[in-house]
């Protein structure tokens, strides 16, 4: 649908970009260049891997942003799996209006109270542009607009295809910067060095009774190290416990 036109980006927004050193400095452009489009409110958020788990669990979203109200991650917390701008991205791969999101009778009681947390702080009209990458990961941005006047079909309408740009361009710069690290995402870590040392050495092929022996360690011990992983991650056997923390990059 959209074919990367850049002249619908705001001015020089790829060598603004360039220009960055971080991937903070980076993200002060990224508001810059949505304000220009008439947004108040960006945030960025990146997730290095694949987002749903295979038992149907959703990985938290941590939101980069510039611009949003004193107190808003006091009590996002919450609603950091469930939030339905986030969900809505596995819809498809266009930009998203939140106003139609809110609409949905899909929304489970808790999506909606995420919609109204946001709205108690002036965030209820956004844009949000997915960027589904390889290998699993995943990468979004929302330009927002606050309670001051402003025509929202309107303005929809005429940033939409400049968002959808602007956040693939974004993305694009960034990773070739390698500021991809410095990016603030949630670390899944609930298992203990032995538990992942354990693992890793099944998901090279080791039996309980191997792995027993190249940790020094009794197999009842190893036994139980893995069936604590198996518990954590919520798989229901050694293969998906294996699997899943491969997913997870911790292992």
């Amino acid at each position: 649908m959209f074919q990367g036109d850049a002249a619908r980006l705001p001015k020089n927004s790829r060598s603004r970009i360039e220009a960055s050193t971080s991937f903070k400095e980076a993200l002060d452009i990224l508001m810059e260049l949505t304000a220009e489009l008439g947004f108040t409110q960006v945030l960025y958020a990146y997730q290095p891997v694949r987002p749903q788990l295979p038992n149907g669990d959703w990985l938290p979203l941590k939101l980069n942003v510039r611009n949003f109200p004193k107190g808003f991650e006091d009590g996002w917390e919450r609603f950091m799996k469930v939030d339905p701008y986030y969900r809505a991205c596995f819809d498809g791969t266009l930009p998203i209006d939140w106003i139609q999101v809110q609409a949905s009778e899909r929304l489970a009681s808790i999506q909606r109270e995420a919609c109204a947390y946001l709205g108690d702080f002036g965030l209820s009209r956004g844009i949000t542009v997915p960027a589904h990458l390889p290998f699993g990961r995943f990468a979004v941005m929302s330009a927002i607009t606050d309670r001051t006047k402003v025509e929202w079909a309107s303005l929809f309408d005429q940033t939409r295809e400049p968002l959808f740009n602007l956040m693939h361009l974004f993305t694009k710069v960034i990773f070739d910067l390698k500021f991809e690290s410095q990016i603030d995402v949630v670390r899944w870590n609930k298992l203990t060095p032995r538990e992942l040392e354990c693992l890793r050495w099944a998901s090279a092929g080791k039996t309980s009774s191997e792995t027993s022996i190249i940790l020094g360690r009794s197999l009842e011990t190893v036994r139980l190290h893995i069936k604590n992983a198996i518990a954590k991650l919520e798989a229901t056997n050694r293969s998906q416990a294996v699997a899943m923390a491969i997913r997870l990059g911790l292992i």
